[in-house]
């Protein structure tokens, strides 16, 4: 019994990082594509798509960096 109980929170264990991944992803991807309209909509600078995808994807990953950083003050 302990067997299958151990099982059971390893394999609850495994969805809840799955979850955790994927709610990840979805966030960044959001950032990322918000972040790409930005720079399409100023177009200046960029020689290539593959620019303007790594930057959006740059932005969004600072963002959510500092997004993620705990508020000063404790609140």
């Amino acid at each position: 019994m302990s067997n299958i109980r151990e099982a059971a929170a390893r394999e609850i264990a495994a969805l809840n990082k799955h979850a955790a991944d994927r709610e990840h992803r979805d966030r960044r991807e959001r950032i990322a594509t918000a972040a790409l309209q930005g720079l399409l909509a100023d177009s200046s600078g960029h020689a290539s798509i593959a620019s303007y995808v790594a930057d959006a994807v740059a932005l969004a990953d600072a963002l959510i960096a500092e997004l993620d950083k705990p508020k000063e003050g404790g609140a």
